[in-house]
């Protein structure tokens, strides 16, 4: 990333590039309000440009006094911004050709393209937030769906922050004390005496950094999404099963077997989280060669898949295809399976009864089926698609489906995992009456690793890496 100069002004387009209401362009740096002015020409006379205040007027060319685009237009004075510098927004029609137009009148007067994420990177060097929220914006610019959006506008508002604060002065007070006891080794009074530092160690360092991590491993589904596969013998409704829990026509459905031979996808919110409903082709016990090539994609796919949602026709017995699926199943023995007995509409009465039927000749075959989960839906119909969404939520999600409040990502649990580590050895070498040398290192070391999730601590390398993620304009 381009080393940051005190006097560059940055601009960049700052919406998303395609056909919508309106588009908005943001410079930021001492220029700002400079270039706005040799390019926007305001409806009311004499505009003083009072900050946060919005300006109606036109965008013009002044090399060829040409009109661009009517806009609204405003100047938001540092430091009460989000960069800390002076920011311009320029909200105009959403067209391309325009919103490249604006963007290149501001670098021809004296900005120069920002790179990504260099807006937010402004914020975070300029003291305006840490590097956990600057990471949240990054959740909340890409989330799809509502429970990474929930942790990440906690964490901008600095709740996750506020818990690394918590730990990191848990783990000051017990080097602090610590400290004494190695200066002052012939005093008998301590500041904290050696129970008071294991205390505070177990309770507000160890014990608070085991919940932050445990809530990674809650969140990860919120966080990175699932699949779902749909596996079944041609013609047992999977298509149909995806059109219904989609609420699209994305796959074609008819009466003849075998219509799906490729990947079909959709994405769904369940619980918070983004699933991706991945429908296949159909298997049969004797495949010809084009659903022969299907069935090998869904081999490819499989390891990749987080749930099977095997579907069964309710009305149809059990048959050498069923027990081709169920071998296939066997062979991916760790991914939890969802039974689904679909076309209850076609049968009047019995439901249970015909698939307890089933499922005794499932588990027949397969003993590890026992306790698998099932449902009776009419894909056709929509029904029984909620209880569907209820176990699917409680196999990725658990019986809970809570979102957490706050949840680190991936850096950042892995630096508490290290700082975690650190912690628990200085507590055992407290425990077994170690030199308190020994265990002061190891929260020197610590406090260093937890730094790292903040900022306060960090290499160039590492700041590149994270705002080179952004788009450009955030």
């Amino acid at each position: 990333m381009t080393k940051i100069r005190e006097d560059d002004t940055i601009a960049a387009i700052s919406t998303p590039l395609g056909a919508g209401g309106i588009g908005i362009v943001r410079m930021s740096g001492p220029l700002a309000l400079d270039i706005l002015k040799k390019l926007f020409s305001p409806s009311a006379h004499h505009c003083r440009f009072k900050s946060h205040t919005l300006y109606h007027g036109i965008i013009r060319n002044p090399e060829q006094d040409q009109i661009v685009d009517e806009a609204l237009c405003v100047f938001m004075k540092a430091p009460k911004t989000y960069t800390r510098e002076d920011i311009v927004e320029i909200q105009c029609h959403a067209g391309y050709s325009i919103l490249r137009q604006i963007l290149e009148l501001c670098i021809r007067h004296g900005a120069r393209l920002a790179e990504p994420g260099e807006f937010t990177k402004r914020a975070f060097l300029n003291g305006r937030i840490d590097l956990i929220q600057a990471e949240a914006v990054l959740d909340l610019t890409s989330a799809q769906a509502s429970g990474l959006s929930h942790m990440g506008a906690r964490a901008v508002k600095g709740e996750l922050s506020k818990r690394i604060r918590s730990i990191r002065k848990g783990l000051v007070g017990c080097l602090a004390a610590l400290e004494v006891a190695i200066d002052y080794p012939e005093e008998d009074h301590e500041i904290l005496d050696q129970a008071d530092i294991k205390r505070i160690l177990e309770k507000e360092v160890i014990e608070p950094l085991q919940t932050l991590i445990r809530a990674f491993d809650r969140s990860k589904i919120h966080r990175f999404g699932a699949g779902v596969l749909l596996v079944g013998r041609p013609n047992a409704g999977k298509s149909s099963l995806l059109n219904a829990l989609s609420c699209e026509d994305k796959a074609i459905v008819t009466e003849i077997p075998g219509t799906t031979r490729d990947i079909v996808e959709a994405r769904i919110e369940i619980g918070g989280a983004c699933i991706t409903l991945l429908d296949t082709a159909g298997i049969r016990h004797e495949p010809d060669p084009i659903e022969a090539m299907g069935i090998g994609k869904i081999r490819q796919l499989a390891p990749t898949a987080n749930l099977f949602l095997w579907l069964l026709d309710i009305s149809k017995d059990f048959n050498d295809s069923d027990e081709a699926v169920l071998d296939m199943i066997k062979s991916f023995d760790h991914i939890p399976v969802i039974i689904v007995f679909n076309k209850v509409d076609k049968i009047e009465i019995g439901h249970k009864a015909l698939a307890r039927r089933l499922l005794e000749k499932i588990t027949a075959h397969h003993e590890k089926l026992v306790d698998t989960p099932y449902c009776l839906v009419s894909a056709k119909r929509h029904s029984g698609l909620d209880q569907l969404q209820k176990s699917i939520c409680e196999i990725l999600l658990g019986t809970e489906a809570r979102i957490p409040d706050v949840a680190p990502n991936l850096r950042q649990k892995e630096i508490l995992e290290k700082t975690l580590i650190l912690s628990h050895q200085a507590l055992q070498g407290l425990i077994g009456g170690l030199s308190p040398e020994i265990p002061a290192m190891d929260i020197r070391q610590a406090l260093d690793h937890l730094s790292e999730t903040t900022g306060e601590f960090v290499t160039e390398d590492v700041l590149e890496q994270i705002f080179s993620r952004f788009c450009l304009g955030k």
